[in-house]
Formats: structure tokens, sequence, C-alpha cells
């Protein structure tokens, strides 16, 4: 990672790759991505895992998403909410852990579409950026609050 100036971290494929192989020790069964900061991650952890994917719009910062909904919903596709049990693990993912807003509303929302109460899958969050939390969401690097830039952002990574 370079910092260029005091308010930019330019984050390279090699940083995002690394950090990437280092999800190798988490274990889940379905993989959410939250639309837009996340798919490239999710679909990434979705083909590595070969585990379903799903995919949840919620964009408060520069949307007009002020509540999560589903885009795309796989767990309807081979296993209902109410075949899940105790044993499945859902992984949220996404490119920064700030306030929590994001992951925490997200995390809420998926576990309120189970269709039977007493049915209740792991649901957890992975960021390759964050600050600490009593949430328990995992990250990769400690955010500092400095813009990050990443590869798929800017032309000149991304050939």
């Amino acid at each position: 990672m370079k910092k260029i100036d005091n308010n930019k971290v330019y984050y390279s494929w090699e940083d995002y790759n690394k950090d990437m192989k280092a999800t190798d020790w988490i274990t889940f069964d379905h993989v959410v991505g939250i639309y837009r900061g996340s798919l490239g991650m999710a679909a990434h952890l979705s083909n590595v895992r070969n585990v379903p994917m799903s995919i949840v719009g919620f964009q408060t910062r520069d949307g007009e998403d002020k509540k999560p909904y589903w885009i795309h919903n796989a767990t309807t596709a081979d296993t209902s909410w109410s075949e899940l049990d105790e044993g499945q693990h859902i992984l949220i993912v996404d490119d920064i852990y700030d306030t929590g807003h994001t992951m925490n509303n997200v995390q809420e929302f998926v576990k309120r579409q189970r269709t039977k109460p007493s049915t209740m899958p792991r649901v957890s969050g992975y960021c390759l950026f964050g600050k600490e939390n009593a949430k328990n969401i995992v990250y990769s690097q400690p955010h500092d609050g400095s813009w990050i830039v990443f590869p798929w952002e800017t032309l000149s990574e991304s050939i």
C-alpha cells in the first residue's frame, strides 16, 4: 500500500490478493456482497470457495438506498431459509468498516430473512479495511479514516 498524501491510500492488486488469501481460515456456506463496493470481493470468494453468492443493496453514503434490500437472493435457489440450521454460516463482505452502520444494518436484514424463528444461521462480517469493534467484524487492514483508492477504481491499476 502506498500513502501518497495524508488523505489517500492507494491499495494495490498485490495488497488485495494478500488480504483475500488471509481469509483462508474463515469457513462459510454463503457469501453476501453489498452493492457496489464489495461485489468484486463477494464474486471472488464465491468462485474460489464454490459457495453461493447473494447481493444486498444498501448505500447510505452515496445513494438513495437507505434500507437494505435483496438485489439477488441466492438463498432461495437451492436452500430455503427454513432449511438453514444453526451450522450454516453466512459471510457478509464489504470494502470498509468505519462506523459499522452498513454492516450492522445488512447483518440484521439477512438475519430477519429467515422463515422460521427457530432457525438462525450464523452471520458474520469481513472487510478489507476496518476499525476495532464490538461486533466481531474481521478486517485485514486498519482504517485510519484516509480515503482508500482501490485498484479497480483506477485505470492504471486495472490495465
